[in-house]
């Protein structure tokens, strides 16, 4: 063995001894540390130092600590080999896992018992910032001090030799020693360095003075390890000696010069979050104290200079992939900085965001077609897509990021509009950006944005005008062939394209963006033409977009002041709505003999018309599934409707009664709230909905006349007005309130109520039936139900006739999909309300029952409305069973000859099924008057069954029932239902009709007393 390798070999076992477990336990730790230190100097044949059992535990750890490093010294010493004088011995001093294992250990004991026992001395004598009152009471010794200053700087300096033998300008050390001090051990080396290396001068004595050799040292550690390490490190050692000033600054000043360096910003997520791949770590507190950090500038450095800096490297991290927390906290950073506005933060991030885009914009100019590096735009916008999608919802910063680049970003929209191979998902991007400003941004900067668009283009065309002069025939041909020479073409390439740029102010779907904007159209046309020096082309612009909106949104209105004043807004809305494509001229005519908006008259969605006007409307093609194709014209009608909304939530005082184009329009909605697509539906709904209430509220205003009112009273009529002003609100769930207190206002358990506002509560009621929204809905069938009881039936005659009028005329037949449904959800209502009469239904039987056995047996009914009547029949049955006992014969003999005739066997079907042609079904063709349905078949054995067993309820309590079913009536029944049974096409009406068939028998059973 040679010398080297057994003095390692000695410096080890000497190692071991100080950390030996293996001995007998015992119960005074300085006694076995004593034992420990003694078997150490054993091991090396050297005397024993003069601690002894009088010393203190702290001064026998303190000693072992030493002993500890001198170990690693020599082991350092022996392994690590300076690359310039190799030698073969030397390659042979290899570790193994247990030695290094060993290593550690004596370093942790290092650090543990000498570094942070003899700092915590020295920081004891330092004067605090901190204002917490320590806990207990602790005696210092300020006499031994200097000593512990004195062990600590030696201690210090040792364990730097160990990283930079040769100094701070030599190599540094490579070997296993050295990267487990800097990996596990850079807190525990930074702590002691910073508190002695910046030690200020008003803490400067005679025997404490700064170690100023330490700082080079550390600061050559802080550039060998990773952004994230350090930042680790000093923030350690920052949190747990946060009360000393100079350790304070001096970690906040190091902090910033890591967050400078390239991956600075990386690594101080990684330090927050860790740097595993793919982790979502985002509470709230890691993204704030990463915003706060990277938003202070260092001291000593221009502001601009640092945020110039830093925020290229936040916007970066918008853009890994790999870890979504880095990119939650760059966007909620950025969010933070760009909340002052015009601050140096915002300036910086809004520059390093805009400048590429907007320096090609100045560059490019001249061509208006490409007037910008589409890889920049791209990357600008992939960029802003993230910090959006990342960033909590905020108009302001949508606003701030969006509104400098709109013309850009639109231009950009355009030109991929125009090239047929674009990227669909680069357009679809656009467009959201586009529309997510658009829907956040107020109305000033809307159109001040928008303006820029047609501002900002030096060079409105790229086309020389004087080249229309130059066509020859053929040009002209060619041009007419290819689409140039249509009314609405960009013949001269005008930019914007008129048409395109109309398109995109109506996607954004602000009525109010675009009215306003329409009148600063015309005030930019009419100065053009006053200004002989303006380009020509610009006033063509001006004139071609006025051309197109009125197009598009009047209709070929011309009115300067139509969006300024509410009558001419109206005028344009009720143009809007009376020629729609789908309304042929008798249909308009006959607007004329429409009646009036007026609270509790019949004039509410479902109404009746002239029947020739509903088969004249109504159309082969309305069964065509594309027939709710979203149209141009639907959408021009949906931004008519909702201008009338913003109308009417702008002028709280507008209502019929001011403006009598209100009852023409109200009359106008009806058509398309029940046969436009489903959009166009919902507003109309809901400005329907608007006018009632709004004229319902001034029918109920109090009168001066009210001494005689109680308290009661006049809080319901409060109420009622809340409820009013709820329901005219944009927001759903505001509405839905609304008529949560309506329901409330009219419920059994609630006072009663002023008579004279019962209609307009009622109309209220019968319009949100037809609402979409469940909550509303069932409401409003709640509502309906309360008032059957306070209007004596009135409420339920209505409901009955909105039900089956015009099922049984031509007019049923030629219904659409929608007004079925509309149906449909007008039965749902009845039958809540039918459940809810309970006993009472009795009265109102010779209501409900005729009126449904009428659409039952009419062939112009369709078929889903037929099903539901049954299952209305049903629930009578099921509620009270006495109402139906005056059609009892009738209604079963009917569905007895219903089955019968209806019916659709098995082998009929055979056929049909051999050539693998589906059968159609109710689902499909949901207004075809076909009875074939399985659907309906099984309403009618439904039916049957209720009878069936109310019948021996009946004859079981009373014996009332015997005589209900005649023996022939039975006998045709159990011969119709057994035929069913076992061929009918539909297993489920075989299984009904075996059902029914045996409570049949049970009905025999109970009327032979059995």
């Amino acid at each position: 063995m040679t010398t080297r390798r057994k003095e390692l070999s000695q410096a080890l076992a000497a190692g071991s001894c100080l950390i030996d477990s293996s001995s007998t336990p015992q119960s005074n730790l300085k006694s076995v540390l004593l034992a420990r230190l003694n078997k150490y100097y054993s091991c090396l044949n050297t005397a024993s130092s003069s601690v002894n059992e009088s010393s203190s535990l702290e001064v026998v750890q303190l000693t072992i600590a030493n002993e500890a490093l001198a170990v690693i010294e020599t082991v350092q010493r022996l392994v690590d080999i300076n690359p310039d004088g190799l030698k073969k011995e030397n390659e042979e001093l290899l570790l193994g896992t247990r030695d290094l294992s060993q290593l550690r250990t004596l370093l942790s004991i290092t650090f543990r018992w000498g570094i942070e026992a003899l700092s915590m001395h020295v920081v004891s004598s330092l004067p605090s910032t901190s204002s917490a009152t320590p806990v207990g009471s602790r005696i210092i010794d300020l006499t031994s001090t200097p000593d512990d200053y004195k062990y600590l700087s030696d201690m210090l300096d040792r364990l730097l030799a160990l990283v930079f033998p040769g100094g701070v300008q030599e190599r540094m050390s490579v070997t296993l020693i050295t990267e487990t001090l800097l990996h596990k051990h850079a807190t525990d080396l930074m702590k002691p360095a910073i508190i002695l290396g910046w030690l200020p001068k008003s803490l400067t004595t005679e025997s404490i003075v700064p170690v100023d050799h330490v700082r080079p040292l550390i600061m050559r550690l802080l550039t060998i390890l990773s952004p994230a390490e350090a930042i680790m490190a000093l923030g350690n050692v920052m949190s747990s000696i946060n009360s000393i000033v100079h350790v304070r600054r001096t970690c906040g000043y190091l902090l910033s010069k890591q967050l400078l360096r390239p991956e600075g910003v990386r690594g101080l997520c990684a330090a927050v979050f860790g740097d595993a791949e793919n982790i979502d770590e985002t509470q709230l507190e890691k993204l704030q104290h990463i915003a706060r950090v990277l938003s202070t500038p260092p001291s000593g450095m221009k502001v601009e200079e640092y945020f110039s800096t830093v925020a290229p490297r936040i916007l970066g991290l918008l853009k890994d992939e790999n870890h979504p927390a880095y990119k939650r906290a760059a966007a909620f950073t950025l969010s933070q900085m760009l909340s002052v506005e015009d601050s140096p933060a915002a300036i910086a991030v809004l520059t390093s965001l805009h400048g590429p885009i907007l320096r090609e914009t100045e560059k490019d100019s001249g061509d208006p077609q490409n007037p910008h590096s589409a890889a920049d735009v791209d990357d600008t916008l992939t960029t802003l897509t993230i910090l959006i999608a990342n960033s909590d919802p905020s108009p302001n910063l949508i606003q701030t990021v969006l509104s400098p680049v709109i013309a850009v970003l639109y231009a950009h929209l355009y030109r991929l509009d125009a090239l047929k191979t674009s990227d669909p998902f680069l357009k679809e991007s656009v467009q959201g950006l586009l529309l997510t400003w658009s829907k956040i941004v107020s109305l000033p900067e809307a159109i001040k944005a928008l303006s820029s668009i047609l501002e900002d283009s030096e060079n409105v065309s790229n086309v020389n005008p004087e080249r229309l002069s130059l066509f020859t025939p053929e040009d002209l041909k060619q041009a007419d062939e290819s689409g140039e020479l249509e009314p609405n073409s960009n013949i001269l390439n005008l930019y914007p394209d008129p048409r395109h740029f109309v398109g995109f102010l109506k996607s954004i779907n602000r009525s109010d963006v675009l009215s306003d904007f329409f009148v600063h159209l015309l005030e930019a046309y009419r100065n053009s033409r006053k200004r002989a020096e303006d380009n020509p082309l610009k006033t063509l612009l001006y004139l071609q977009m006025i051309i197109q909106i009125q197009t598009v949104m009047s209709e070929g209105s011309s009115a300067s002041e139509i969006f300024k004043r509410p009558t001419q807004v109206l005028e344009f809305v009720r143009q809007a709505l009376d020629t729609p494509p789908s309304l042929d001229t008798s249909s308009i005519k006959n607007q004329e003999r429409r009646p009036q908006l007026e609270i509790g008259s019949n004039n509410h969605l479902g109404d009746d018309g002239d029947p020739d006007e509903g088969s004249d409307s109504a159309d082969s093609d309305d069964e065509l599934p594309d027939s709710e194709r979203y149209t141009a014209d639907d959408e021009m009608t949906e931004t008519a409707i909702n201008l009338l909304l913003s109308l009417l939530e702008a002028n709280k005082d507008l209502s019929a009664r001011t403006e009598p184009s209100l009852n023409d329009i109200f009359s106008l909605l009806e058509h398309h709230a029940l046969n436009g697509p489903e959009a166009v539906r919902n507003v109309a709904r809901e400005a329907r909905m608007v006018m009632t209430v709004r004229l319902a509220g001034e029918t109920s205003v109090p009168t001066n006349n009210n001494s005689n009112k109680t308290s009661s009273d006049n809080e319901a009529r409060e109420t009622y007005q809340q409820a009013l002003k709820l329901l005219q609100d944009p927001i759903l769930p505001v509405r839905a309130h609304g008529l949560l207190l309506l329901r409330q206002l009219v419920s059994p358990k609630s006072p009663p109520l002023d008579p004279a506002l019962l209609p307009a509560i009622q109309e209220i009621f019968f319009q949100s039936v037809h609402d979409d929204d469940s909550y509303i809905f069932l409401n409003a069938v709640q509502g309906l139900v309360a008032l059957v009881d306070r209007t004596d039936g009135a409420v339920l005659k209505k409901l009955v006739s909105e039900y089956t009028k015009g099922l049984d005329s031509i007019q049923g037949s030629t219904m659409a999909q929608q007004e079925v449904d509309v149906r449909v959800r007008m039965g749902e209502a009845l039958s809540s309300v039918i459940r809810q009469c309970g006993d009472a239904l009795s009265i109102h039987g010779s209501v409900i029952i005729p009126s449904l056995w009428k659409v039952i047996r009419s062939s112009h009914t369709p078929t889903t409305l037929k099903t539901s009547s049954l299952s209305l029949l049903a629930d009578c049955q099921g509620t009270h069973s006495l109402s139906l006992l005056p059609y009892f014969v009738d209604l079963s003999e009917g569905m007895n000859d219903l089955l019968q005739v209806e019916m659709v066997t098995y082998e009929s079907r055979k056929d049909e099924m051999a050539t693998g042609t589906p059968a159609p079904t109710i689902d499909q063709n949901p207004t075809s008057t076909n009875p074939k349905f399985p659907p309906l078949r099984r309403a009618a054995l439904h039916l049957l069954s209720v009878l069936f067993q109310g019948t021996i309820r009946q004859i079981y309590d009373s014996s009332f029932g015997i005589s209900l079913f005649s023996f022939d009536l039975v006998r045709r029944l159990r011969i119709t239902l057994s035929y069913i049974s076992g061929t009918d096409e539909d297993i489920l009406v075989r299984v009904m009709a075996r059902e029914a068939l045996e409570q049949l028998n049970q009905l025999e059973q109970a009327a032979i007393g059995l």
